[in-house]
């Protein structure tokens, strides 16, 4: 289900892979890996707009989307896709609720190892370990730094996830999954590092839909 989920939301990750532009690349992965924990680690919250395109391995366009999303640490977000195709993620950092209004129906699960490797809880989570599920390395370019994470587990949601980091700020994220389907998300910050309210990552299931327990 949160592969299928994140083909069609992602980001997403949530979740889009920039082309890596001439510039240096880190000599030591563990270089990477400790610039990328570091902008990660100085990101608490985020709020703003999403764009996302989603292309198959012919660079066909497959999908495109918008909405807003709101990160908070530890592992909170509420990911909601407007257009075309309303549909809403929210998890509170145990639980995920994905609710689909066309289909009146909320599906509930929790967050377990696997899910934390989608990119939705990577930019919302701990960054400390980054390294034990990840493969990392990072090409700058002047502000930016493009950040290419490959899973180490054979079983991931995706084959390739990159982060594009500006002035130490995300600003894009691109998902490759095993069928070369690429889907790009360029975010739109309006508030970083803001309080944002807990109730926001409570989901209350609507009456009258179907709900779906995994």
């Amino acid at each position: 289900m949160l592969q299928k989920m994140f083909k069609k939301i992602s980001l997403a990750l949530m979740l889009l892979l920039l082309m890596m532009l001439s510039g240096h690349l880190f000599a030591e992965k563990s270089d990477a890996a400790e610039k990328l924990q570091g902008y990660l680690q100085a990101m608490q919250t985020l709020e703003g707009h999403f764009k996302q395109l989603t292309i198959d391995a012919r660079g066909q366009r497959l999908q495109e989307a918008q909405g807003s999303m709101r990160l908070a640490k530890p592992g909170r977000f509420y990911w909601s896709t407007e257009q075309p195709f309303p549909q809403v993620l929210v998890s509170n950092g145990t639980t995920l609720w994905v609710y689909d209004p066309d289909l009146e129906q909320v599906t509930i699960q929790t967050l377990d190892e696997r899910s934390t490797q989608s990119p939705a809880i990577i930019l919302s989570g701990e960054a400390s370990d980054l390294t034990k599920h990840f493969s990392i390395n990072a090409t700058e370019t002047g502000k930016r730094v493009v950040f290419d994470l490959i899973p180490l587990q054979q079983d991931s949601l995706f084959e390739e996830l990159s982060l594009d980091f500006v002035e130490g700020r995300i600003s894009a994220l691109q998902l490759t999954d095993s069928l070369g389907q690429k889907t790009r998300v360029d975010l739109t910050i309006t508030q970083f590092n803001q309080p944002l309210d807990n109730q926001i990552f409570e989901f209350e299931v609507p009456p009258h839909v179907d709900v779906i327990q995994e």
